[in-house]
Formats: structure tokens, sequence, C-alpha cells
């Protein structure tokens, strides 16, 4: 009472003119604190009870927006271990809270960054929930904005469990375009999504009739990390395309200084050559060379999903075609992937490549730059290690423990006969296409052309030149006949150019020429010497005359008789 009339006497000092009875004041004053008692709440002997006081309904309405929402949302699933559990990993839990969440919208003015592995509801607190939810809102609508990857993953999760889309199919073409949209923040999805859709696929195939190719053509990136016309051309092992035989190689020869500054096309075509028939060398030797850019991989994964927050896939027996290079399978309660690996034996055909680039270098007598030849040690390696299953502890692995053709390649690969017969396939591939270096310049001689179309109409008037030139002559005395000049012994153009390239030699070549050409041992350090004949005879005659079979210098057949007439006998 001593506090009502105290407020009493303060309104009358500040409304002093204000004409009212004290008694309607202190009735006023008095009604909030006053309430008609219920007989529930007075006991049989009149002795007041104590009373709940009940919320405002209108702020127990926003409480429920999204405070409220959340607080029962962490008691879905049965954890309430509230923010930041670390039980957040149980996709069962996972998956019941997102569908209690399924519909939430929400409009949050600030931006809590996340960063945590498996991220789930039950990782975030309150702030960081409605900044997920916020952005998410977004996403849905189209608007695929920045924000903490750890928030782009939880909403994956929720698509990869089958929450926010109306089908299988729109969990597929969600997660894309999701997937497209983010990437310009960062391109950390692509190895993961690669995989979960995948899986997604596998698991949900009863419901999705399309091919898994009319997915992953629209994926963001190659589902096979490569150029599928790439892998198919490698698959078929035709070797008329450099680029495919680049692709199964740690070398490639248009990387170089040697391609890029010289006639492309023609290196691209002579090194496919040299491929094709070092074919015939390996067959020759009891090898496929095809084993060698490209091999059926397999390899077994602990589960789908792997990474993921996503209920466990229940399968019988199944096996899934993706493509043409890569198989699931479900076998004795594990899943395996097979697939097709062009990149398995990669040194091996580098060390080739190389090889082909420094022969090619030193015909075509390219001078800029140096290329060290290839490490026979790079194919053992790669062969060695192939099969790490077979060698453990301080074992020291060996080729004659792996799979034999393997050890047939390396003996191929490894022989002397293997880098004469690179020469040789330089040397006709340049011998088929007419190509001579003058001044270590490449030329192409092209061969004469004739138009047999025209070739009646020559003859024609050939015939009546012929019939006007054919008249009467008069009889003459054999003293009037102009007397026969004598027939001349000088020598056939080819003899006399022979004659001038024999001149060009020195001694040394000289003597290690007749030598060839009559069958004698050559020495085993002639090659250059070698080189500087075949220069002297492209000067003189526009051809090469010696050539290597497995590794022993011969001349050429066209030209043995010319030569041996040369150096008498």
């Amino acid at each position: 009472m001593a506090i009502i009339d105290l407020l009493v006497a303060l309104i009358s000092k500040i409304f002093p003119n204000e004409e009212r009875a004290d008694e309607n004041i202190v009735k006023r004053l008095r009604q909030p604190t006053i309430k008609a008692v219920q007989p529930s709440q007075a006991s049989p002997g009149g002795v007041y009870a104590s009373e709940r006081i009940m919320p405002n309904p209108l702020a127990k309405n926003n409480q429920l927006s999204p405070y409220a929402m959340f607080k029962k949302m962490r008691h879905v699933g049965g954890h309430h271990s509230g923010y930041m559990s670390y039980h957040s990993n149980d996709a069962d839990t996972f998956r019941e809270q997102a569908a209690f969440m399924e519909d939430f919208t929400d409009d949050y003015n600030k931006i809590v960054p996340l960063d945590t592995y498996y991220a789930t509801y039950e990782k975030m607190n309150d702030a960081q929930l409605r900044t997920y939810f916020t952005w998410r809102t977004k996403a849905r609508q189209g608007v695929i904005e920045n924000t903490s990857l750890s928030y782009v993953f939880c909403h994956i999760f929720e698509l990869l469990n089958d929450v926010g889309a109306d089908s299988p199919r729109d969990v597929i073409e969600k997660l894309i375009s999701l997937w497209t949209g983010f990437r310009r923040f960062d391109d950390k999805l692509d190895d993961y999504l690669r995989r979960w859709i995948r899986d997604y696929y596998i698991s949900r195939k009863l419901q999705l009739p399309a091919e898994f190719s009319e997915y992953s053509r629209r994926f963001p990136v190659p589902y096979h990390g490569g150029d599928l016309e790439l892998l198919t051309k490698a698959k078929a092992c035709g070797w008329d395309d450099l680029r495919v035989i680049e692709a199964s190689s740690s070398f490639k020869i248009t990387n170089g200084q040697f391609y890029k500054a010289g006639n492309q096309e023609l290196i691209e075509r002579c090194a496919c050559f040299i491929i094709r028939e070092l074919a015939k060398i390996f067959k020759s030797g009891g090898v496929d060379f095809q084993r060698m850019f490209f091999e059926t991989q397999r390899e077994k994964l602990r589960s789908l999903f792997q990474g993921a927050v996503r209920t466990n896939v229940v399968a019988s027996p199944i096996i899934v075609e993706l493509d043409a290079f890569e198989t699931m399978k479900y076998m004795r309660r594990s899943w395996y992937r097979e697939y097709i690996d062009i990149t398995r034996y990669r040194p091996v055909i580098g060390y080739i490549l190389k090889l082909i680039e420094v022969k090619m270098r030193q015909r075509f007598d390219y001078k800029r730059g140096r290329l060290q030849a290839p490490n026979i040690s790079a194919v053992e390696n790669s062969f060695l290690n192939s099969e790490p299953e077979k060698f453990n502890g301080t074992n020291r692995p060996t080729l004659d423990k792996l799979k034999v053709w393997k050890g047939r390649a390396f003996a191929v690969i490894n022989s002397d006969s293997f880098e004469a017969a690179v020469i040789r396939s330089i040397s006709d591939f340049c011998k088929a296409e007419r190509i001579v270096i003058q001044d270590s310049e490449v030329k192409i001689i092209k061969p004469i052309e004739i138009d047999m179309s025209k070739l009646k109409d020559i003859e024609r008037e050939h015939m009546e030149t012929a019939k006007k030139l054919i008249l009467e002559e008069p009889s003459v005395n054999q003293a009037d006949m102009p007397v026969p000049a004598q027939i001349s012994n000088a020598p056939k153009p080819e003899i006399t150019e022979m004659a001038e390239f024999r001149d060009s030699l020195n001694i040394e070549s000289g003597n290690l020429l007749n030598i060839i050409l009559h069958g004698g041992q050559a020495p085993s350090n002639s090659e250059l010497l070698v080189e500087t004949i075949n220069e002297k005879a492209l000067e003189a005659i526009n051809d090469n005359l010696i050539d290597y079979a497995e590794g022993v210098p011969y001349v050429y057949s066209d030209y043995i008789d010319d030569l041996k007439s040369l150096f008498g006998g």
C-alpha cells in the first residue's frame, strides 16, 4: 500500500490540473495485482495456492521460429547431446533430422562459417544452423552462393538420403546442378561427387532406367578424368593417333621443342608408324603390345558412399555396367569396381616414345637442345610395381616372379635389336615418304604425276605428227651421206653422280663403304661415319645408301652394282 500511495502522490505532482478522484487512481493501480481466485486454486481451508504464470501466446509463436525448431530437431533420432555431438555421423539419425527439417526455410542476416568433417546438424550451433538453412533456401531457388564447404556437404548428404527431392532422378539432377554451380568457388567437390553420384545411381538402379552415361556426360568434369574419345581409341589400339598413344605415356613428344619447332604432322605420322612397327617386334617376341596400353583392373571397395553420411546400402548379388570402361559388382558381401586403366604402364610407353624422339632428332638432324636417352630401369620398375601383392617384407622383387608376358616384354625392350628396330623404322618411313634432309631441313620429294586422262590425246597428236614426217625421200649417193659421229663413251648421268659421290668421300669413309659393300664386319663405333656417308649420298643422289638390319649396316640393293663398279669389284 505504501508504494501505491507514493505513485498517487507522484501522479498528482505530474498532472496537478487533472480533476480526478484519488480513489479511482488507487483502484486502477491495484487492478493488475488482484485476481479472482478460482475454486481450484484455493485449499479447502481458504488458503491461497501458488499459480503457474502462463507465457504470452504471441511470444511462444516467435520462439518456435526458428530456435524452438532447432531444439525439437535435436531431440529427433534419439540423441539429446545437443550441439557438437560426436554421434552426428550416425546416418540414420541425420536422415530423420533432415526429414524433420526438409521444408524449413530461413532468412538470416549473418554468415557464421563452419569447418568440420561429416557436416550434419548436430555439428552446428544455432547461428550456424540459421546460416546453413538461409543458404539452402537460396540454393533450392537456383541461387548458388559461396559459403563454407561444410555447409555444401551437409546439403549433399540430405540429397543422398533422398531428402529435398521428388524422385531418384530428381536427386541426381539436383546434385549435378549444385556441383556445377558451386564449382566456380571450389573444385574440391569433383572427386567426391563423381563417386557419390555413381554410388547413388547403383543404389537406385531399379528406379533409374536411364543409362549412367546420360548423367555422367553432363558432369562439369569428365567422369573418367579424361577424354572419352581418347579412351575409346586407346581401347581399340589402332596406334594411328599420337595423342591416343601419349594418353598412356609418361613422356609426350608433343610437349617438346622438337615437335613444336618442326613439321608436326610429319613427326606424328612418323611416331605412329614406328609404334606400329614395334608392335610387330613385340609380337615376334611373344608379347601382345596392346597389354601395355590398357589393362582391366579390379578394386575392392569398403562400401558405397565412402566418406558420406548416408544410410547403409543393402544389396543382393548385382552387376551394374556403367559404361564400356567401368563395371560395379556386388559379390560375397563386398563391392568391386572393375575398370580399364590406360596409365598402368605409363613409364614403359614413356621409355619407348622418348627413345623414338631421340632417334628422330638424330635422323632429322635436329641440333637445337639435347634430349638424354631414356633409362631402362624405369621400364623394369614399372613392371615390378604393377604386382605389389607378390612381394612383401624385405624380399627383393624380380621379373621372373611376375606374369610371363611382362618378362618377355622387358626382354624385347632391353635387347640391342630394339633400338636398331627404331632406327630402321625411321629409315623405312623416310624412304616411303621420300624424305631427305638438306642443311638440317626436312624436305619431301614429290613424285612426278602423270595425268592419265590426257595420255590418249598425247598419243593421237604423236601419230598425226609421225604421218606428216613420213615423206617420199629422194635417193642419195653413198658418198653424199654424212659420216656418223663416234658413239660417246661418257658415263650415264647416274654413274656420273655416283662418281662425284665417291670422290667426295675421304679415305676413312671410302674404306668403310667398301667394307660394308662387300659384306665385311664394320667397326662397332662406325655409326657416326655411316651418317656422314649418307649425308654425302643425299647431296649427290638425293637418297641414303646405308641402313641397319638387326644392328648391322647394309647397302640398299638398288645401288650395290653401281657402287661395286666404282670401287672395283
